[in-house]
């Protein structure tokens, strides 16, 4: 993936309770350069598999992705983690401000961290393999996570707000004016925010009356200045749970993927394209995922780098729903069309796949045992904590990195 491209901080924080403002970003010279994979350090985010949830996660930095790692350890007070009380569904990392967050299910909050039943953000800076907390905020409910800009985010479900933190660690709460926007009654939901740089936003949209593709476009203090609809596929946005996955992403020259893998209707299964330096639907590209794969639907979209997606596709060709279990993986190419299931993973019906991460035509991909999270159910296989590498090229994975049976992994996070 190319990080050699300008990252421009667009507004600041004035003072608790007011609003985030833009600001000029003219002299910012900043320059985040892409470096080899063994110069890359890396985090690994682990819980404890008795608990699931409930039991705090530990993180800890490694280093190296040429190097193939066998038995190592995240969870406990004795490898060497930094821990948190609080368990994560989610994370995420910015490389412009170095921040790693951690999105913290109401379930998995403990009152030894942020109080039992709440949802929150929790930061970290990263400086030289040292992660150091910075602060942690609530937040009534999110789905959606990431970062743009200098910020991390959380996005609600059902409500037009999102949770912004800044690189301090200090959050607000953010409502955006998708009222206006209504159809029928009924405001749009976010599903995903996508950077498209020099202050323009993505914001996917879902309605929960429509099954088509929607996109506001807004500066990073989250102002509309525009919505754009398209027909041609269903609603972009996944669900497990109370939990929302994007379907949507830029890929490495700027062009940003609408995805709707859990479209009801045949035809609408696939993915439309925003180019770069535009605010329209492409209206000659339209990929036919649902042929492609031969008829399964998918759950996640997340960019590895160039043009490449990993999706997450259900395991039943009948399957879509938010309670159904996923796993299967396929490397798709946005540019050329190309579709190429992984190979290499254990059965998915018998796994929990975590939060994985791309760098240079690879894709890291964390996988324990089923959990009661995951839906899989358990077969009673034994399934080894492995973090494989997918080579996005031929779609073969591989172990890149394995752990002992108490580790739970939840998430790699790649520090580019």
């Amino acid at each position: 993936m190319n990080y050699s491209k300008l990252y421009k901080p667009a507004f600041a924080v004035l003072a608790a309770g007011t609003l985030l403002t833009a600001c000029s970003d003219d002299d910012d010279t900043s320059v985040i350069t892409e470096k080899e994979p063994s110069e890359v350090s890396f985090i690994v985010t682990a819980g404890d598999p008795e608990t699931d949830l409930t039991g705090g996660v530990y993180m800890k930095v490694f280093s190296d992705l040429t190097t193939v790692k066998e038995n190592q350890s995240v969870y406990g007070d004795d490898a060497g983690g930094v821990k948190s009380p609080d368990s994560y569904t989610q994370v995420s990392y910015n490389p412009a401000t170095g921040i790693f967050t951690g999105y913290i299910y109401a379930r998995g909050a403990s009152a030894e961290g942020i109080g039992s039943m709440q949802a929150g953000l929790r930061s970290y800076s990263v400086t030289n393999g040292v992660l150091t907390p910075i602060g942690t905020t609530t937040v009534e409910a999110f789905g959606n996570t990431g970062f743009f800009g200098d910020y991390a985010y959380a996005a609600q479900i059902s409500k037009p707000m999102t949770m912004v933190v800044d690189k301090n660690g200090t959050g607000q709460n953010i409502t955006l004016s998708l009222a206006d926007y209504a159809i029928d009654d009924v405001t749009p939901a976010i599903s995903n925010i996508v950077d498209m740089g020099n202050d323009l936003l993505a914001v996917v949209l879902n309605y929960s009356n429509r099954d088509s593709a929607a996109v506001a476009f807004t500066d990073y203090a989250l102002n509309i200045k525009s919505v754009v609809y398209d027909n041609r596929i269903g609603t972009s946005v996944g669900a497990q749970r109370s939990v929302r996955y994007a379907q949507s992403g830029a890929d490495d020259n700027g062009n940003v993927y609408v995805f709707s893998g859990s479209s009801a209707t045949d035809g609408k299964v696939g993915a439309l394209r925003i180019n770069k330096g535009t605010t329209e639907f492409d209206t000659s590209y339209k990929f036919d995922i649902l042929t492609a794969s031969e008829g399964y639907r998918f759950r996640k979209a997340f960019h590895i780098s160039g043009s490449k997606f990993l999706l997450d596709f259900y395991l039943d060709k009948t399957a879509y729903g938010n309670m159904n279990a996923s796993g299967k993986m396929a490397v798709v190419d946005m540019e050329t069309k190309s579709f190429a299931w992984v190979t290499g993973l254990p059965d998915p019906s018998t796994t929990s796949v975590g939060w994985g991460d791309g760098y240079q035509d690879a894709y890291y991909l964390p996988i324990a045992g089923a959990t009661s999270f995951s839906g899989n159910g358990d077969s009673g296989a034994t399934v080894t904590p492995t973090i494989y590498r997918i080579d996005a090229s031929t779609g073969a994975a591989t172990p890149f990195m394995t752990f002992g049976s108490g580790d739970l992994l939840k998430a790699i996070t790649i520090l580019k």
